[in-house]
């Protein structure tokens, strides 16, 4: 967690390009049951996290990180749940070392929000299958607990709960589970747990549910896709699965055994033992039941989705290559080493890596998104030092920049106050308050393709504003930012009216 946000803070200027975690920023400014995109949770934690820390890009690397260390303190827990306790620490390591819980881990949205839940469902699942009396009964309400956030944090979570479902089936002890009351009690908290959503839902005319619904491509069957997600496993968690298989053969191996057995362990990684094989199910059916449904039409798929299927690959991995005779221990501290060296490479090449993006000219890097926060701010209390600024809307997410970098009270809104989707969270009273629209242009060399100022001029004009647009032209400063790369943003102000 300490190296990642670290490295993150060297290497990167900005946050994603993609203006998802300052998206997620906005949707938590309220504490509502849902978004016209997503159910909440992510942005609830990205909202609650904000209160107490600043808003600065290294903090929100610290909650990314820690919702990793969460996630990878539940698989750790997970291998004890399974009866696999010596296999606890080096299932953590190698989880460390897989793209979701490094690299794509920084951008904390709806995907990586499920790194930290699904292997304590997990958990919660199999200690409410095997305990008894009252710690059977408490794991029982923390599963039903468990699975609404999860469902929470993303409508994904469906498939991982459906492959519990079907992985209790496949052990005689998860048949018998279902006969006791303990599966009904999580049943039963979960429902709870979810019917404010649920309510929120039907109030605003399931709009959630719609916008998952029109991710779909309505062209049948992306092969394409269902191809890079049927790679993902091999491709996100690529280097623990080489460093697992060369690492652990049986015996005291030479280097040419070592080499001869890598293919054979390769594919025995992610084999299973018999059909009541509960660790293979969960480690795979999540993957697995999201390429049925992707290769059935059934829904378009995106290989971001990946990013939480992986938890229990390394468990699995060092389950089967550990049925043979190895030496444990002393492998599992050539495992620390190793990981040990991973932690100051990731440090060391984070400068090259800054240094790459200042030389290319990124334009993520070189993004001034702090600058543009400071100079509007600074055109609103010029223009009108008695009208305090109250909301910014304009281009979605980008102009919650205003907020995150400048002045935290300002409330961010999805386009214009009066349409969807800003009327599904609206914010009250926003007519007699002072209001900005904000639209960024892009390098102003490389001017993107927009229609967000007419957008805002018609909108103002409707409302009987002047709709006089105001261009900001900003860039970031520093010894990072070694080449000239302004960028343009046009700003509208919406005076309030006066009651």
């Amino acid at each position: 967690m300490v190296v990642w946000m670290l490295a993150k803070g060297i290497a990167d200027s900005n946050l994603d390009g993609y203006a998802d975690m300052l998206e997620n920023y906005a949707w938590g400014q309220n504490l509502a049951w849902g978004s016209a995109k997503h159910p909440p949770l992510f942005a609830w934690a990205t909202g609650l996290w904000f209160v107490i820390f600043p808003t600065l890009d290294t903090t929100y690397y610290l909650l990314s990180y820690l919702n990793v260390a969460v996630g990878l303190l539940g698989v750790y827990h997970l291998a004890h749940a399974v009866r696999l306790p010596n296999l606890a620490l080096p299932a953590v390591l190698l989880l460390c070392m897989a793209f979701p819980y490094s690299t794509l881990a920084s951008k904390f949205n709806a995907n990586a929000i499920l790194l930290s839940l699904w292997p304590w469902v997990a958990v919660a699942w199999l200690h409410s299958v095997h305990r008894t009396g009252r710690s059977g009964w408490l794991w029982s309400f923390a599963l039903g607990l468990l699975s609404a956030m999860a469902m929470l944090g993303k409508y994904y979570s469906g498939v991982f709960l459906l492959g519990i479902f079907l992985a209790a089936c496949a052990s005689k002890e998860g048949r018998l589970w279902f006969v006791t009351f303990k599966p009904w009690l999580a049943l039963l908290v979960f429902g709870l747990s979810l019917l404010p959503h649920l309510q929120w839902l039907r109030a605003h005319d399931f709009v959630t549910l719609l916008y998952v619904g029109e991710q779909g491509n309505g062209d049948g069957t992306d092969w394409r896709q269902v191809y890079r997600f049927a790679i993902a496993p091999m491709a996100y968690w690529l280097l623990p699965w080489l460093m697992c298989s060369w690492l652990y053969a049986p015996g005291q191996p030479s280097f040419l055994q070592r080499l001869m057995g890598f293919p054979k362990r390769l594919i025995c990684c992610w084999l299973p033992q018999g059909w009541a094989d509960t660790l293979f199910w969960l480690a795979m059916l999540p993957w697995l039941i999201t390429l049925v449904f992707g290769a059935t039409g059934f829904v378009a798929l995106s290989l971001p989705w990946a990013i939480p299927v992986g938890f229990g690959f390394s468990l699995l991995w060092l389950r089967n290559l550990t049925m043979a005779q190895t030496d444990l221990p002393r492998i599992t501290a050539r495992l620390r080493i190793g990981m040990i060296g991973w932690c100051v490479l990731v440090v060391l090449v984070s400068p090259w890596y800054l240094w790459h993006q200042a030389k290319e000219g990124t334009e993520n890097h070189y993004l001034p998104r702090r600058e543009a926060a400071r100079e509007i701010l600074k055109g609103w209390q010029e223009r009108h030092p008695a009208q305090p600024l109250r909301w910014v809307g304009g281009a979605w997410a980008e102009n919650a920049l205003l907020a995150f970098y400048g002045d935290a009270s300002i409330q961010v809104v999805p386009g214009v106050p009066d349409e969807f989707p800003a009327t599904v969270n609206p914010l009250s009273n926003w007519q007699h308050q002072g209001g900005l629209l904000l639209c960024p242009l892009g390098p102003v060399e490389r001017p993107i393709a927009t229609d967000c100022p007419q957008q805002m001029q018609a909108w103002l004009q409707a409302n009987g504003q002047q709709a006089q647009a105001i261009r900001i032209t900003v860039q970031s400063l520093g010894t990072q930012f070694p080449k000239h790369l302004p960028f343009a943003y046009v700003a509208f102000d919406y005076l309030p009216i006066r009651p």
